[in-house]
């Protein structure tokens, strides 16, 4: 399988929001055996994700340009996921598949730094069914090993469930009935938002910023409110069923740990990198509300080289309720 878009000049719903970056699927089965009997499979299935890093990406390649992205990864197996499923593990294609968690940690940091022209990514990845009923899996859990340039950077996980339509609806209006459901718990802006700086969130266009400037420091942690543009189609904007984009949000984390990191250590946020993230999709952020996000930073320290490290733990909420948790490590990179 090829997955391409050269034919456009910037990310589209219809090819994904890696936008030119072409990139081949390519299956390594442990056993052809039910392939040859046309079964979907049932057991562990592997595969090659390849593919040249984006020269000139709206978002991913925005900013000082020391590092790789390492979104490219989970971006990339986002993609992917939903279609594994539905080809190679027999899901109906009428089920959607959500991922709800998603880990990514850099063994190799140094592979990271952005060289004259484009890296080539490789990224194994292995789909392990589980929950099977009558045959088919309810979820898949992914193992994926990245290289750039064929040396190992980076392990990681991503956890995708896979609902049906009924039962996809019904989360859905339960969703938006219960960050509606006390009035009570209300929690929006006192006033207009300012952006930050775009460089202070490591990036160069303030098309792409989407957190505000923090609006309070208390007991050690930032609390900040989300900025969701609707007319930049690199960060996702709001998905047809009325929520905010798993790009977007996931953005929103990487912006939120940078911030932290650099007001309250004093990492220089142009050579700051998250290094490792585990991230946790507890519900859906609805398009029409506030989104606030709390960052606690850690103490200052060093990684297995040395390197300035900061752990900081960040939640988004929306009228108090829980969205989204994460856990990262941002290291400084000279």
């Amino acid at each position: 399988m090829t997955i391409e878009s050269t034919a456009i000049t910037g990310p589209h719903p219809a090819h994904g929001l890696l936008g030119r970056a072409a990139r081949h699927l390519v299956h390594c089965p442990p056993s052809w055996d039910h392939y040859l009997l046309e079964a979907p499979s049932s057991g562990e299935e592997r595969f090659l994700l390849t593919g040249d890093t984006p020269g000139a990406h709206p978002l991913f390649n925005d900013g000082p340009g020391h590092f790789h992205d390492p979104q490219l990864v989970t971006e990339a197996v986002r993609e992917v996921g939903e279609f594994v499923g539905h080809q190679y593990f027999g899901v109906p294609s009428a089920r959607p598949g959500l991922f709800y968690r998603v880990g990514l940690e850099l063994t190799e940091t140094a592979a990271w730094r952005r060289g004259s022209g484009p890296a080539r990514m490789t990224t194994e990845l292995r789909a392990v069914p589980g929950h099977v009923v009558d045959g088919v899996p309810r979820d898949l859990d992914f193992r994926l090993e990245v290289s750039l340039d064929d040396t190992p950077c980076a392990t990681g996980t991503a956890s995708l469930v896979f609902v049906m339509p009924g039962v996809h609806r019904r989360q859905l209006a339960h969703s938006r009935w219960a960050v509606r459901a006390a009035p009570e718990l209300a929690d929006e802006p006192d006033g207009p938002v300012r952006p930050v700086a775009p460089g202070a969130v490591g990036r160069g266009a303030a098309a792409n910023v989407v957190l505000g400037e923090p609006v309070g420091f208390a007991g050690g942690r930032l609390s900040l409110w989300l900025l969701a543009p609707s007319d930049n189609p690199a960060l996702g904007g709001s998905t047809p069923d009325g929520h905010l984009s798993g790009t977007l949000l996931m953005e929103a984390l990487r912006q939120a740990a940078v911030l932290t990191a650099g007001r309250t250590v004093g990492l220089v946020p142009e050579r700051t990198l998250p290094a490792s993230c585990r991230v946790h999709f507890r519900g859906f952020a609805e398009a029409d509300l506030p989104v606030r996000c709390t960052a606690e930073p850690g103490p200052l320290g060093r990684d297995g080289a040395g390197r300035p490290a900061v752990p900081v733990t960040l939640t988004l909420t929306q009228n108090r309720r829980t969205v989204v948790e994460a856990r990262t490590t941002v290291v400084q990179d000279f």
